[in-house]
Parts: structure tokens; sequence; C-alpha cells
């Protein structure tokens, strides 16, 4: 395993092979390249997010070392993440060395994705002791377990090398694996920490200035994450990563149009331009443009066409929502049966076909797929669920339906009651019945340390009802 492959795609001479390789794709013109070259090169599009570039090295790896440890293992990865894993079994089997360390790794993966977790375990117990707890060693156990989001897993190897003495002051790769953990686990505080000191070191690294940003933008903190980006920026101003972090910070502020301005000028040129895609449609719908937003989704079926099923199946549904946003749910329901049609677990798909349902009048039809979506979905989702269910009936004016499962989190998930209260309080005041909308109103405000926060005074849901609240309260002493 090489944990600096990401440095390694700006050598110049990574560069060169990449090219010549792309030259060759291009032209359909035979080149012989090593294995290791063809696998590098796939490690590359697999870290811009493109599987099927990835997985077309790989093959071709294959056609010229057909017995080629490297090509074999990264195949029977490629089947492993596709959840083929017979087959994924088959291609590691044809591997002559069984003892060598990246089969080894390959076969705790296969086990890490089959949930047998103490099989896995004994063989990185092997490795680990294998290489005298090595650094490398560890970090690469760790690295794995990062990759199949294991966090008690990762954490535990993570804890080993910092007893092998190396920590936040110490190591720059202990930092990165730290800001890592932290960054997939929630833990934006303790990254934001270790990315400074790391820019005390790097202070011209690209990389860790958008690190800091993200960790800003996950505590809400805008402006320091629009002053670390504009340092990345200031430092490479053309840096995708950078930008479209820019971007996502002019979302958080509202400003849609400078958001929509970076992607644009991001699009042409993106490896993964799928995700802006996703951004640009996020931009739109919150700017309740539906018409524009269903427009970019068609534009990203036309422009990507190497999508896979579910990505497809994602976009059929953001159109089925622009659908429902337009009142057309006859239309909306087309879209949303190709998108079951593709992907018919697609949870989010199925909850969306409810709403169109509910739309449409059809209110059994609509209960039973909300309940057909809880049923199939973990406990730390429920009350997500119930919530999207309740601004769907806020959203088509149902306003009994809206406080009947806004109270189904409130009697259930006392952590997520805010956003609830906030939605039945408002449901009560359309409702006319000012009595109930200010008891609710009154459990939010002790429930909030005696104060209504800022994003639910400015969302434009709630805005009419805490202006007119507050005038009543004044002129007539409620």
């Amino acid at each position: 395993m090489n944990n600096d492959l990401s440095s390694y795609f700006e050598d110049p001479e990574f560069k060169d092979i990449l090219a010549k390789y792309e030259g060759m794709a291009e032209n359909h013109t035979p080149t012989y390249f090593d294995a290791e070259e063809l696998t590098d090169i796939a490690e590359y599009y697999a870290s811009q997010g493109d599987e099927q570039k990835a997985e077309d090295a790989i093959d071709f790896a294959l056609r010229l070392h057909p017995t080629n440890t490297d090509a074999l293992v990264s195949k029977s990865r490629s089947l492993c993440i596709k959840g083929k894993l017979s087959e994924a079994y088959q291609i590691m089997n044809l591997i002559e060395d069984q003892n060598d360390r990246e089969v080894k790794f390959l076969k705790a993966d296969l086990l890490i994705e089959e949930r047998r977790m103490e099989e896995a375990e004994s063989i990185y117990q092997e490795l680990a002791a294998s290489e005298d707890e090595s650094f490398e060693v560890l970090l690469d156990i760790f690295m794995t377990y990062m990759d199949a989001n294991q966090m008690d897993y990762a954490e535990k190897w993570l804890n080993k090398i910092e007893r092998k003495g190396y920590n936040e002051t110490n190591s720059q790769k202990y930092r990165d694996a730290l800001c890592d953990f932290c960054m997939t686990f929630g833990q934006p505080e303790r990254a934001t920490h270790a990315f400074q000191l790391s820019l005390d070191e790097l202070p011209y690294s690209v990389p860790h200035w958008n690190g800091l940003a993200k960790c800003y933008l996950a505590q809400n903190e805008i402006e320091n994450a629009h002053e670390a980006i504009d340092f990345a920026l200031a430092i490479e101003e053309n840096n995708a990563e950078a930008l479209e972090v820019k971007g996502f910070c002019y979302i958080q502020n509202e400003n849609y149009e400078e958001a929509l301005r970076i992607y644009h000028q991001l699009l042409p040129t993106s490896k993964v331009p799928s995700r802006i895609y996703a951004l640009m449609v996020k931009c739109y719908m919150d700017m309740e443009k539906a018409n524009e937003a269903k427009a970019m989704c068609q534009e990203w079926l036309k422009k990507c066409p190497k999508l896979t099923s579910f990505e497809k199946s994602e976009i059929f549904s953001y159109i089925s929502m622009c659908c429902f946003n337009l009142n057309h749910p006859e239309e909306g329901m087309k879209y949303i049966d190709a998108a079951l049609d593709l992907e018919p677990s697609f949870r989010g798909a199925i909850l969306q076909k409810g709403m169109l349902y509910l739309q449409m009048n059809q209110k059994q039809e609509a209960v039973k797929l909300f309940q057909k979506v809880l049923d199939i979905s973990p406990d730390d989702e429920q009350s997500e669920i119930l919530y999207n269910v309740a601004n769907s009936y806020f959203f088509l004016q149902m306003y009994p339906e809206t406080i009947e499962w806004c109270e189904k989190i409130i009697r259930n998930y006392p952590d997520d009651q805010i956003e609830a209260l906030h939605l039945t309080a408002c449901s009560y005041y359309n409702m006319l019945d000012i009595d109930l909308c200010l008891k609710y109103l009154a459990l939010i405000w002790h429930k909030s340390n005696n104060r209504f926060e800022d994003e639910y005074l400015n969302d434009k849901r709630f805005k009419y009802m805490f202006a007119n609240i507050t005038h009543l309260i004044k002129k007539d002493g409620l």
C-alpha cells in the first residue's frame, strides 16, 4: 500500500506516463506499459472519482500482464466494491503468492465486506506482528478501516500508532491520519487544531488549507472558512478543490449566484463533473428555481454518459423533486418510476414516490410508502425520515397531518425536537390557532436557552410567522 500516491500523482514522471496512456486511449495506438505504471494510473483515476477509467486501466494491465499480483489485487478490489464478492474471491485465488502482503490486505478487505470482522482483525494482527508493528503497517491497517467506514476499528489502530510515540506534534503523517479520522467521524474541532499545526510547518500546502476550510464549514464558522479557502486560492488560484469549497462557502451564505458562477467556471475541466452538477442542482433548488434545476439535471444526464445505475437513479429522483415543486406530480411519477426501475431499494426514491402520491391526494398509497421507508431504514435515520414526511405535508398545506408526523419526532426523538417544534408551531399559526402556536414557540424558547436560533428566524417557511407573532405580542399583549 502506498500512502504517498497523491504526491506521486504530481510528479512529472507520473504525469508523462499518464499523458502517454491517455494519448494511447484517445488515438487507439498500441503502447506497452509496466503493470505498476497501469495500477498507478488506475489509482489516479479512482482518486479522481472516475471508476470506469480506473477499471479500464486495470483491465488493460491484465491483458498485458495476466498473472501480475498488483493488477489481480486491483481487479479483485474493484469487484468487491461493486458487491461482486464471489467473483472477487475467484480473482484473488488466481494469485500465485497467497502470502504476498497486498494479498493479505485484500483477504482482510473481503472479510470486512462480509462483516467477518474478527477474521479480518486476525489477519491484521499477524501482518502487524510480522512487520514489528512499524508505523507504516499500522497506518496501512488504519487506512483500510477508514476506507471501510469502520470507526471503532480505525480508532483502535490509530491509538496503536499513538502508543508508538507518534502524535500531533511530531508526525505529519499522523496529523493527516488524525484529520482524516476526525473529519470522517464528526470531530471537526480536533481536526481544526491538527490542520493548524500542519500549516505552521507547511504554510503553502493547498490541501491543508482546503481541509481547514472544510473543518470550519463543519462547525458553521463560515467567515473563517472563507478566509482559509482564500489563502488556498492565493497560493493556487485555479485549484479545483479550493474553488469547489469556495462555492460551498457561498452556498452557506445563501449567495447562490456566486456559487453558481464558480461551479460554471469549474464544470468544463472538472474531473468529477457529477459532483459539480449536484451542487449546481442544489443551488437552483435552494433558490426555488425548479425549472432551472430540472434543466441542469437533464444536462447532467446528457453530458455524463458513463453514469452508474445509482447515479442515474439519483438524478431521476432530483427531476421528480423538481416536478413535485412545480406541482406536476404525474410527470414526477414517470421519473421516480425510472429511478426505482434502476434501483428498487433506493430509499430516497421510495420516499419521493410517497410525496408524489400525497400531491395526487392518494394519501393511503403515500402512507404505505412512508412506512416502507421507515421499516427498511436504520434507527439513526428514523427522525430525519419522519421530518421529511412532515415537511412534505407542510409544503402541501396539510397542516393537521404535519402536526401528527411531527409529534412522532417530539415523542420519540428528544434530541431532534427543535425542527419538529418549529414546523408544528408554524402549522398551528397557518391554521389560525395562535394559542397553540404560542405554546410551541414557548417550548422552543425554553429548549433553546431562551432564544430563537437565527437559522429558524431566517427560514423562509417561518419568517412570516415570527414577524407576525412579534407584532401580535406588541399589539395585544399576547
